[in-house]
């Protein structure tokens, strides 16, 4: 897996990008955001540990914003 794709339909979509943003810029991967009418798409690529790293952070982070 060098990809993880997801789409966000929450209000803090402007949190989220900040927060995998940042998370990125420190674990050798990149962020793409495409912005849809209702909410966004986004997609971590890098490394496979660090997509999977990538995938639990974003999982805990909706998971305490609910």
């Amino acid at each position: 897996m060098n990809s993880y794709e997801f789409v966000y339909l929450g209000r803090d979509l402007h949190a989220l990008e900040a927060m995998v943003g940042s998370w990125c810029s420190g674990h050798d991967c990149r962020l793409e955001t495409i912005t849809l009418l209702d909410g966004a798409r986004l997609r971590i690529s890098g490394p496979d540990d660090t997509i999977r790293e990538a995938i639990r952070m974003v999982r805990e982070w909706m998971r305490r914003t609910k």
